[in-house]
């Protein structure tokens, strides 16, 4: 039976500890790669493009592979923990995970400070005016309400860009509140999680 050998690269992509995205050199050319670990599939960033890319399989196209410095990715903590911090300042509520963030250690990622699980979402915002968009402005207003008056809420399930949306918030017993919204794959229990980090966004979490 022939071995089949792994390029480095895809090795690289496919370890779930790494990054999601590597520089290579094809043609002479700096070129990102990227996976899509939802759907296992790797691609490549088109030439001029910032997000737009296609499905990449020509591996003995490589000449170079850039891999991140030990440097580069402390750096890229840092920024991260930076921008968590900066977010939570303009909270109005707080709670343990709060505090975490506002005492985070700066050599330290967003796992290791316990913020976050180490995902592709670190760092990820999204609006809650965009959320409002497909939960509705009503259900919205009740999310709000809530957490002014320190209640329990969770929506229904509603449709957000294809995944089953649900936005919630909780009281804990020391007068903390607790908010967050996922938005889960149809009809299943796993998804993408995010917490509420100040009164406009929801920022990432957790991915299960």
């Amino acid at each position: 039976m022939e071995t089949v050998t792994i390029h480095p690269a895809e090795a690289y992509l496919r370890n779930e500890q790494n990054p999601t995205s590597l520089y290579v050199r094809i043609g002479g050319q700096r070129r990102r790669l990227f996976i899509n670990r939802d759907e296992n599939l790797i691609g490549i960033i088109a030439p001029r493009k910032r997000n737009r890319g296609h499905v990449f399989t020509d591996w003995a196209s490589i000449e170079k592979i850039y891999y991140p410095s030990h440097d580069q990715e402390a750096n890229t903590d840092r920024k991260l923990i930076l921008k968590y911090q900066k977010l939570a300042r303009l909270a109005t509520h707080t709670n343990d995970w709060l505090r975490k963030i506002a005492h985070a250690d700066l050599e330290k990622s967003l796992y290791g400070n316990g913020i976050t699980t180490g995902t592709r979402i670190d760092g990820k915002c999204i609006r809650l005016s965009t959320i409002g968009k497909y939960c509705g402005m009503a259900n919205m207003q009740l999310f709000r309400q809530a957490m002014k008056e320190k209640k329990s809420f969770s929506s229904f399930r509603f449709d957000f860009c294809g995944y089953d949306g649900t936005l919630w918030c909780e009281p804990r017993e020391n007068g903390d509140m607790a908010a967050g919204f996922s938005k889960e794959f149809r009809n299943c229990g796993n998804g993408y999680y995010y917490l509420l980090v100040n009164d406009e966004y929801m920022i990432g979490y957790d991915i299960d």
